[in-house]
């Protein structure tokens, strides 16, 4: 199975079958879309910021960006869970940037503030790649205060899904659902860096208020 993990025509051939599954979870589920009014008007006035969500609410999430034409640019690992990943989201237009805030960090960082700069919208998952699970890594805090860019939190949920028992408690959704995708309140970025620690504090808190907000409207 690993050595099928490394090779190309696999690796396409997963990533094509997860975008498959991906749109034909949307597609026959009904929902519902909360507090989009908030990164358009970030967009709207050409401000920068970063979105961000937990590693085990990732799968739906291309469809938060679904009304907007502009691309998307993800953090995702180097690592070979992280390439698959990468090639699926590719079938969804979304670009990325390979690296993590761990393991080979500065470079990666850099990159995003790079893009930050040039008018790109930028997504990380702050307890990716390996975790710990639902705790805000301090690179995420760091690309922000770098890039000069909010952050904000987005996560989804669906009535019919099964939750792994893997670091992240990866939830996986499944079809003839009833959905919802949320957008979360705005975190401003630290403007120095004695403020990092209630950066993540507030990043912690808004993602996971979010994500039982929306475990709460499938179940209504």
């Amino acid at each position: 199975m690993k050595a099928l993990l490394k090779n190309a025509f696999f690796q396409n051939l997963i990533s094509f079958l997860a975008s498959l599954y991906v749109r034909f979870v949307f597609l026959t589920s009904r929902w519902t879309f909360i507090n989009f009014e908030t990164p358009q008007s970030y967009l709207k006035e050409g401000k920068p910021f970063i979105t961000c969500f937990w590693h085990a609410r990732l799968l739906m999430l291309p469809y938060c960006w679904r009304a907007e034409k502009k691309t998307f640019f993800m953090l995702i690992s180097a690592h070979k869970d992280g390439r698959l990943i990468s090639k699926t989201v590719k079938n969804f237009g979304i670009e990325t940037i390979s690296g993590s805030t761990k393991k080979g960090g500065m470079q990666a960082l850099l990159e995003m503030v790079r893009l930050s700069k040039k008018g790109k919208t930028l997504g990380i998952t702050p307890d990716g790649p390996r975790g710990p699970g639902f705790q805000v890594s301090d690179g995420t805090v760091m690309a922000s205060y770098l890039a000069k860019a909010d952050l904000i939190p987005v996560t989804y949920s669906v009535s019919r899904h099964k939750i792994f028992n893997t670091w992240d408690r990866f939830f996986l959704p499944f079809p003839f659902s009833k959905g919802t995708i949320i957008w979360g309140r705005p975190i401003s970025y630290a403007e120095t860096k004695d403020k990092f620690s209630s950066v993540k504090k507030s990043v912690k808190k808004e993602l996971d208020a979010i994500c039982t907000h929306a475990d709460k409207v499938v179940k209504s």
